[in-house]
């Protein structure tokens, strides 16, 4: 017997579709964010219990956020880490700077915002990793608003770059790498060519939120206890990570501190425990 039938209620996802609510969707990103099978369950017969025809997907996620957050403020943040990624803006050089930092941690050594002279023309590359003798030219396509896609335009416009780079330079791969999705056409040319690609979910098992949660390295905008404005200055110091953040704790306002500071910990520590 179902006991969600919530299941068949229609909601509309960021891109103005219309598609089932799925309980299990949102069970495993409960999962995902740490919470515990008898929390992440009760939370959703709450939510369940909360949600109508045509509720929008960003609803739903402020309804599960704001149960979670009782339960947890670490445990809200991890969950909000989609989001989060959304926040390193205005511009996208803070996303740049997130991704080098993941790389990093796992040994490429890198350069960011780089002139690199091609065959023919000079580029400013996104992102410049090396290791193990690779040599990788990285576009970071950064979007602050849900629902938009990198299409195969960019793959296409990518790839050519790292054509001319390669050619100029001794590259060995292109990278294409968002922090939403690619359309599945754009994929299809990436796999066709040969250029990497990471977005959201993507490669299974092996995209950029599998990366992140692999590692305690989570964007400083995760954090609740911090304000927009908070946040945005600390990007504009170069703080990207709670890391950065905790070496940092005098760049935000003592009062905020303490809690900053037991907040950032707790997400650092919660990954220590599931590794």
């Amino acid at each position: 017997m179902d006991i969600f039938p919530s299941n068949r209620i229609l909601v509309k996802k960021a891109s103005g579709e219309l598609e089932p609510f799925d309980h299990e969707k949102v069970k495993n990103s409960l999962q995902r964010a740490g919470a515990n099978p008898q929390l992440a369950t009760d939370i959703l017969k709450m939510v369940e219990s909360e949600i109508y025809e045509g509720i929008t997907t960003r609803k739903i996620y402020q309804k599960v956020f704001a149960h979670l957050r009782s339960a947890g403020t670490h445990l809200a943040a991890r969950y909000n880490l989609k989001r989060a990624l959304m926040e390193l803006g205005p511009t996208g050089y803070p996303f740049e700077r997130y991704f080098a930092r993941l790389l990093e941690h796992d040994g490429y050594n890198t350069l960011v915002g780089q002139q690199i002279k091609g065959k023919c023309v000079w580029h400013e590359i996104d992102v410049v990793a090396e290791k193990e003798g690779g040599k990788f030219m990285i576009e970071a396509k950064y979007h602050n608003v849900p629902g938009i896609k990198t299409d195969t335009k960019v793959a296409l416009y990518v790839y050519a770059r790292f054509l001319d780079v390669s050619a100029g330079d001794g590259f060995t791969q292109g990278w294409l790498v968002t922090n939403t999705k690619l359309t599945r056409d754009a994929r299809h040319y990436c796999e066709c060519v040969g250029l990497k690609y990471l977005s959201w979910d993507r490669p299974d098992g092996g995209g950029l939120r599998d990366l992140i949660e692999k590692t305690p390295l989570y964007p400083v905008t995760i954090l609740q206890t911090l304000s927009p404005k908070e946040k945005s200055t600390l990007l504009g110091e170069g703080i990207v990570t709670v890391q950065d953040l905790l070496k940092n704790l005098e760049s935000i306002p003592a009062r905020k501190r303490a809690d900053a500071q037991k907040e950032a910990q707790n997400l650092i520590d919660q990954v220590a425990t599931v590794s």
